[in-house]
C-alpha cells in the first residue's frame, strides 16, 4: 500500500513539473490548404517576394495563430498571425553586424569563446528581442537580448540522441538578472 502511494505521490509531482512546460504553447503541422485567405494575404502582401516553406497552428496561452515559415532570398522568416489577419509576431535571421553592437560585448563577458550559428530579430507587438543560436565549449545555448542587447535569458540545449523518439533537445533555463 505504501508503494502505490508513494509512487501515486511521485507521479502527481512528476506532473505539476512537467505538464506546465507544454501547456502554454502547442505547435501543429497543417497544411497551406488549411490556412485561411485573408491570413494568407496578409502575408503575401507583407512579403511579396517570399516562398512559403511551412505551415501551422500554435495555440498559446489560449489564443490560436496561424504559423507562416518562409524565405526570400537568404533570409529566414516566421510568422504568427491571428484568424482576422493580425501580424502578432515576426522572427526574421540577421546578420550577426545587425545586433545592437552592446550584444557581443555582452556575450563576451558571459561567455570567454562562442561562435554565433544563428541570430533572429523577433518583433512582438511593439517589443523587440534578439533570440541568437551560440556554440560554446562544445554545448549549445539559446540567448535571448532585448532591444539593447543586454542577456536576458539563457537556455543550454543539449545535443540531439540519434534514437531520441521525442526527437526533441532537452533544456536547461538559466534566467540572467544582469
Amino acid at each position: 500500500m505504501k508503494k502505490v502511494i508513494l509512487s501515486a505521490g511521485i507521479l502527481l509531482m512528476l506532473g505539476f513539473f512537467v505538464m506546465p512546460t507544454k501547456s502554454f504553447a502547442q505547435e501543429k503541422e497543417i497544411s497551406k490548404i488549411q490556412i485561411p485567405q485573408n491570413v494568407l494575404k496578409v502575408f503575401h502582401k507583407t512579403y511579396p517576394k517570399a516562398k512559403i516553406k511551412g505551415t501551422g497552428i500554435e495555440t498559446e496561452n489560449g489564443h490560436k495563430y496561424f504559423e507562416i515559415e518562409s524565405v526570400e532570398g537568404e533570409k529566414h522568416i516566421d510568422l504568427l498571425i491571428t484568424h482576422s489577419g493580425k501580424i502578432t509576431e515576426v522572427e526574421e535571421t540577421i546578420p550577426t553586424g545587425e545586433l545592437p553592437s552592446s550584444a557581443l560585448n555582452n556575450l563576451k563577458a558571459k561567455f570567454k569563446s562562442f561562435k554565433i550559428e544563428k541570430a533572429e530579430k523577433v518583433t512582438n507587438g511593439k517589443k523587440l528581442t534578439y533570440e541568437l543560436a551560440i556554440e560554446s565549449n562544445h554545448k549549445d545555448y539559446e540567448i535571448v537580448l532585448n532591444s539593447t542587447g543586454k542577456i536576458m535569458k539563457t537556455k543550454m540545449m543539449s545535443k540531439k540522441i540519434e534514437n531520441n523518439e521525442s526527437g526533441e533537445n532537452g533544456e536547461t533555463d538559466e534566467n540572467d538578472n544582469n
